[in-house]
């Protein structure tokens, strides 16, 4: 069940622009990867609290990933160890593994944040997982790839050609074959998951799943301020925060997304 806390920033780790916080609750909490805490920032101006996928967690202490791209992120990015942040969580739905046991996970950019939760998660059930991860350059996220290779089977693209394969996450994949695969799940930008999405027979659809990165207001699926299209013959809209964040690819209407 969420809950409110006052977690304490207990570590803080820079990889480039990417900055890892470490959160103690004081309580242990019930998470799946794809799931995401709410945070307030404690900032005159900053009304609306910052969704954070959960890249981790043991016990008490949950992970998150922020990168700085306005005022509330670069708060966060500033905080210090010691500092207790106002947070509300676990939400919104998470992946489902249904069994199998080879698995695909592809991220873009800050979207590797729930696929290292989810790959952990995997490792510990004991399946076969290979993750697939690409973003502009390795500058931009510093030796985080090195250290996620150390974690899982990583396959690393950047499309300057600083580090691993040069070009698409996306290419990858498919050039690895998605035959076989048990489970896709991805999480990035919505162009990388609409190419993933429209690459895939109705077969390999049926077995993808995405967590898809919004704006988010309430948390709660109240406002309806993140609502992406659903698929005939539903046609209408879902909540990111409630319904969502994860869903499964024949879910979503790819056409209206990329439109």
């Amino acid at each position: 069940m969420p809950g409110r806390y006052k977690a304490e920033v207990v570590a803080r780790r820079r990889f480039g622009t990417l900055v890892e916080l470490a959160l103690e609750t004081g309580s242990a909490i019930d998470a799946e990867p794809g799931q995401f805490i709410h945070v307030r920032c404690d900032k005159e101006g900053l009304i609306l609290r910052r969704p954070y996928s959960l890249s981790g967690m043991a016990g008490s202490v949950v992970n998150i990933m922020v990168r700085e791209v306005g005022a509330g992120s670069a708060w966060l990015c500033a905080s210090e160890i010691g500092q207790e942040l106002d947070i509300m969580g676990p939400l919104g739905r998470g992946f489902s593994i249904d069994g199998g046991s080879r698995h695909g996970l592809v991220a873009g950019g800050t979207g590797i944040a729930p696929m290292r939760f989810l790959a952990d998660r995997l490792r510990r059930l004991g399946l076969e997982e290979t993750l697939y991860w690409g973003v502009e350059g390795e500058a931009e996220y510093g030796g985080l790839a090195l250290e996620l290779a150390k974690e899982c089977d990583l396959l690393f693209a950047t499309m300057d050609g600083s580090a691993g394969e040069k070009g698409n996450v996306v290419d990858m994949l498919l050039d690895a074959g998605v035959e076989g695969l048990d489970g896709i799940y991805a999480c990035g930008p919505r162009g990388m998951l609409t190419a993933l999405a429209e690459s895939l027979n109705d077969e390999t659809l049926a077995a993808m799943q995405v967590c898809m990165e919004e704006r988010m207001a309430c948390g709660v699926g109240a406002c309806r301020g993140c609502v992406v299209p659903a698929s005939p013959p539903r046609r209408g809209y879902l909540t990111v925060c409630r319904d969502g964040p994860v869903f499964r690819g024949r879910e979503l209407d790819w056409e209206r997304i990329r439109g």
